[in-house]
């Protein structure tokens, strides 16, 4: 068992559970927390219908164990638009180390907590995590310095189905929604050298403009999903 501090993808783990980190009210609309609506929709309905219900609270953790890896999403933000507080961090951790052991949790991965859009000094959020998970024994934990550049699975998807060239626009505005219009801005980006992930494509700029809007985003992330689990077929559109 290890403590492990990494620069990369925490979407490549191969740990059993996975750390978000979200708010009280609902939103995943930025960092981390928006990668993983996008990643796990029903994942994320059911956290928006536990904090309509106003059951979720500051300091506490919401496990989702129906998808691989499992989710706990650590509420250290009350509104998205508000700052986390170290109390909160700090409160979550604890319950984590806790607990890990009543929920079967053998490996996990983590990202700073509250150093990006929580505005947390990154140093204090080191100092925290190190103090409470660096001396866990009995469990490998994996904390990310996220990088941007470094692909997951879904942009290789991507990148394989544009290499092979295996759908023409039309059909992929059929099967995925997204007009066949963007899916030849969404191959041109796939193709320079420069987009190396996701992350880079979302931020793919033409004349400047982004090729890919929200809507677009996540139909990507559903449709990417639906081809890598072999659940698409071309030719097949309902009427």
């Amino acid at each position: 068992m290890a403590y492990k501090e990494l620069s990369g993808n925490i979407f490549n783990t191969k740990a059993m559970a996975v750390v978000n980190t979200v708010n009280c009210v609902g939103a995943m609309g930025k960092g981390i927390a928006l990668d993983f609506k996008l990643r796990f929709p029903e994942m994320f309905k059911e956290y928006q219908k536990i904090c309509f219900q106003h059951l979720l609270k500051p300091g506490q953790i919401l496990p989702y164990k129906k998808s691989c890896p499992i989710i706990l999403n650590f509420a250290i933000k009350d509104d998205w638009k508000d700052p986390s507080k170290v109390e909160w961090i700090e409160e979550t951790l604890q319950k984590f180390v806790d607990n890990y052991k009543k929920l079967g949790i053998t490996s996990i991965a983590f990202p700073w907590m509250g150093a990006m859009n929580g505005g947390i000094p990154l140093e204090t959020i080191k100092f925290l995590t190190r103090k409470y998970l660096s001396t866990l024994e009995d469990i490998d934990i994996e904390v990310y310095d996220f990088d941007p550049d470094v692909p997951c699975s879904l942009f290789k998807t991507l990148e394989d189905m544009v290499q092979k060239n295996e759908y023409s626009t039309s059909e992929l505005e059929d099967l995925s929604g997204i007009k066949a219009r963007y899916w030849v801005k969404i191959q041109d980006a796939v193709n320079d050298p420069k987009t190396k992930s996701i992350n880079n494509l979302c931020h793919y700029i033409v004349k400047g403009k982004r090729i890919i809007g929200k809507t677009n985003i996540e139909r990507l992330f559903v449709f990417l999903t639906r081809y890598k689990d072999g659940n698409i077929t071309a030719g097949k559109s309902l009427f």
